[in-house]
């Protein structure tokens, strides 16, 4: 009997050409985030227009759109499993109720993910599955709702993803205790005013560091470049809904050229048409 090789060896090819093309792909976006100040999209929770928000399906879909990072939120049960959740309560995003860190894993499991008020047969994905699917193809920005920081580090190390990722966060201690055990992690400190951005470049060294519309001036622009970090604003809300029911390339291209390079939005299917 002879072995077809060739019949043999094709899926194996075939897997390591996708897993080759996946790792060329993040490390893409990875390159553009550190070696230039070419414009980033990130879809908030993912491509929550289309499904539910911090979805398998979502992040799916956001991956297809050609966004550069996935924006998710990230909580941790009572029995410690990293799940994807960005209100503290189910209620809202869920057919469930209950805080998530009051409830156990396999109650959350029972409960089907809604969009636009109506169930689906999405179910509430846990950190790792998320990774699994997000691994060498696209940046994630963690959006630390917990302070559990060692369930989430857990995860992190044990998928080997920290370098395509972004953690982020108001609380500043929390970042910082990322950074203690992932040195080489990225950090994304948020910013409440111009002068904080010299006090974060201080403390974390970041790539890039959020701001709120309401300080997105000449002036904080200048120090942004002083110190050669990246700028991430947001579009969630007004100006989103504007983009929407009025797309106005115009503007918004005028609005970004004031100086920001990453732009997060629940409309990315408008914002990657800028890049």
């Amino acid at each position: 009997m002879y072995l077809n090789t060739k019949r043999i060896l094709a899926p194996f090819l075939l897997f390591f050409l996708f897993i080759q093309l996946g790792l060329a792909q993040v490390d893409e976006i990875k390159d553009k985030f550190l070696n230039s100040y070419d414009l980033m999209v990130i879809a908030h929770r993912a491509a929550n227009q289309n499904f539910p928000e911090n979805s398998i399906i979502a992040i799916e879909e956001a991956i297809r759109m050609g966004v550069d990072i996935i924006e998710l939120d990230i909580r941790v049960t009572a029995d410690g499993v990293v799940v994807l959740m960005h209100d503290q309560t189910v209620d809202r995003t869920t057919t469930g109720t209950g805080d998530v860190d009051t409830l156990t894993y396999s109650y959350l499991q029972s409960l089907q993910l809604l969009h636009k008020g109506k169930p689906t047969n999405e179910k509430i994905p846990t950190l790792e599955e998320a990774l699994k699917v997000t691994k060498g193809r696209i940046m994630v920005d963690m959006d630390m709702k917990t302070d559990k920081v060692d369930e989430v580090l857990e995860v992190v190390k044990a998928m080997d993803v920290v370098d395509e990722l972004l953690f982020f966060d108001s609380d500043w201690d929390v970042l910082a205790a990322f950074q203690e055990s992932l040195p080489d992690a990225f950090i994304m400190p948020r910013t409440y005013k111009a002068k904080e951005i010299k006090k974060a470049v201080k403390r974390f060294n970041p790539r890039a560091v959020h701001i709120d519309p309401s300080f997105y001036t000449p002036k904080t622009v200048a120090i942004a470049k002083k110190y050669g970090v990246r700028l991430w604003i947001n579009a969630l809300g007004k100006i989103d809904r504007n983009m929407l029911a009025n797309p106005d390339e115009e503007w918004a291209r005028e609005w970004l050229n004031k100086g920001a390079t990453m732009v997060q939005t629940d409309v990315p299917s408008f914002w990657t048409k800028l890049k």
